[in-house]
């Protein structure tokens, strides 16, 4: 008589169940990897922002506290704004210089200007500067002090940096003087309108923040 021994079952998990777990895994996986970088992207976009805000609010506040507190050279017929253009205001200021508070200080002639740096997308960048050792800006000798700040699209958009308000002596009314080359008479403006378009999200997809003021400077001449 023959015997028959049955055959043990053998234990493990088929290619099919491997194949199958593998492609879960692999699904949790994406799933994680994109949740980490959706997380990292929304990082860096809310830094590089809230960089560009602290930014662009510094600098329309330096702006406004040097325009504020411009005033006349000491025993000159120069006014405390020497000119007035939309992209570029200049003054005398004894705002940071040494011995500010003693009233003999000589006021020193400032600007800030707005230049564009990439004509393509009207994007710049708003600057505080000196003359240079002749006197005079826009040569090699400038001293470019401080780049107040960068990514500035007011040239895209179409949109002056500086606005000015100017008493008009023949109806002792302020005009606003808006798009213009420049002032006739600088020395009558009574109110400076400063105004930044700024990209929070430079060298990403653009995300503008409108940042505006008003400033009445305080040592300007009766009328």
């Amino acid at each position: 008589m023959i015997r028959v021994v049955p055959r043990s079952r053998q234990k493990g998990i088929t290619l099919v169940e491997l194949l199958v777990v593998m492609s879960i895994m692999l699904v949790l996986s994406t799933m994680i990897i994109g949740t980490w970088v959706a997380l990292t992207n929304a990082y860096s976009f809310t830094s590089r922002s809230d960089k560009q805000r602290d930014l662009a609010r510094q600098a329309i506040d330096r702006m406004a506290r040097e325009i504020r507190d411009a005033q006349e050279p000491l025993g000159s017929t120069s006014t405390a704004i020497n000119r007035a253009y939309p992209n570029e205001i200049r003054f005398y200021s004894t705002f940071n210089a040494a011995d500010a508070s003693t009233p003999t200080t000589e006021p020193r002639l400032t600007r800030f200007i707005y230049k564009v740096t990439n004509v393509a997308n009207g994007t710049g960048a708003v600057y505080r500067e000196f003359p240079g050792a002749d006197g005079d800006f826009d040569t090699a000798g400038d001293n470019v002090s401080e780049r107040l700040i960068a990514n500035v699209s007011n040239d895209g958009a179409g949109e002056d940096v500086f606005t000015y308000w100017s008493y008009d002596p023949a109806t002792a009314d302020l005009e606003p003087s808006v798009g213009m080359t420049t002032l006739a008479d600088p020395s009558r403006v009574v109110e400076v309108g400063i105004s930044l378009l700024v990209d929070l999200n430079p060298g990403k997809a653009p995300n503008y923040m409108d940042i505006s003021t008003k400033v009445q400077p305080r040592n300007v001449r009766e009328f």
